[in-house]
């Protein structure tokens, strides 16, 4: 199946042909949609096996940053999962869709990072409800076509793509939000200019359910590594760097050299996150 499931930081792909009476709660359902299963060191996203093979590629296109988000979410608590299915989603038989974390997993979520992992599944669920419907609206207007075959394996820069652009469309809302709300646009991360960082390196929007996500790579080295600013309190954010570890060996000359020039780009993000967010004083 084309659209991916996540393990160890890449993308792959499956599909699963079943008849799911129950979800993970127990409760009755119409139609099984997706989980998202572990597997390993990793979680693999199963997809209905008839919609995976209806699917379009523009909604694959916008399906598969969704799903890589909320695979990077649901890795953080896969020691905590009681089942080895950590989340699904169903449409009910009562009507309706309904998503459900692995018995008492949302309890350790923070509110924020729970509610956008739900509306990513819902926005799921609503792009392989257009598929479906899509799919039944064609032959009735005799526009009936087999569908191209997509790719298994998702292509990273296109996932970037993707979520650059989930973490732009989630920066406008905010400010939206703080505007209809009369409060003063304060992003947390003052944009940086090119000469504020070390020579080479770059920085782009990425996208995470903990915050705002900023990506940081250096034109040789490649990817460094990114910064999620978290709202923790009313007048409080946390600022959380992520080292990427990719294929390179800890130990090796290139892993060291990305983990020096990652730690300038924090301590100069980190100096302009004190000046926006000054600590409160005691």
């Amino acid at each position: 199946m084309p659209v991916g499931a996540h393990r160890q930081g890449s993308a792959f792909s499956t599909t699963c042909h079943e008849v799911h009476l129950k979800n993970i709660a127990g409760n009755e359902v119409s139609i099984f949609l997706f989980r998202f299963e572990l597997h390993g060191r990793g979680i693999d996203f199963v997809l209905n096996e008839e919609i995976a093979a209806d699917m379009y590629p523009d909604v694959n296109e916008e399906l598969t940053p969704l799903v890589h988000a909320c695979c990077e979410t649901l890795l953080r608590y896969q020691h905590l999962t009681v089942s080895n299915t950590i989340m699904d989603g169903h449409f009910m038989s009562s009507g309706g869709f309904e998503v459900m974390l692995s018995k008492g997993l949302g309890r350790h979520f923070a509110p924020d990072e729970k509610n956008r992992l739900f509306q990513d599944a819902k926005h799921i669920a609503d792009l392989l409800a257009a598929v479906m419907d899509r799919r039944t609206q064609e032959p009735k207007q005799g526009q009936y076509r087999k569908p191209p075959p997509l790719e298994r394996t998702p292509n990273p820069t296109t996932i970037k793509t993707g979520l650059e652009k989930l973490g732009k469309t989630k920066h406008r809302e905010d400010q939206l939000q703080w505007l209809s709300e009369g409060r003063a646009l304060r992003p947390g991360l003052r944009p940086l200019r090119p000469e504020d960082l070390p020579p080479g390196v770059t920085t782009s929007s990425g996208y995470d359910h903990r915050g705002h996500c900023y990506v940081f790579e250096h034109k040789t080295l490649g990817m460094l590594g990114r910064i999620v600013l978290s709202q923790i309190r009313e007048q409080e954010m946390l600022l959380q760097p992520e080292l990427y570890q990719g294929q390179d060996k800890p130990d090796s000359t290139t892993a060291k050299k990305k983990k020096a020039l990652f730690e300038k780009v924090v301590a100069t993000v980190n100096a302009g996150f004190e000046r926006n967010f000054p600590r409160p004083v005691s």
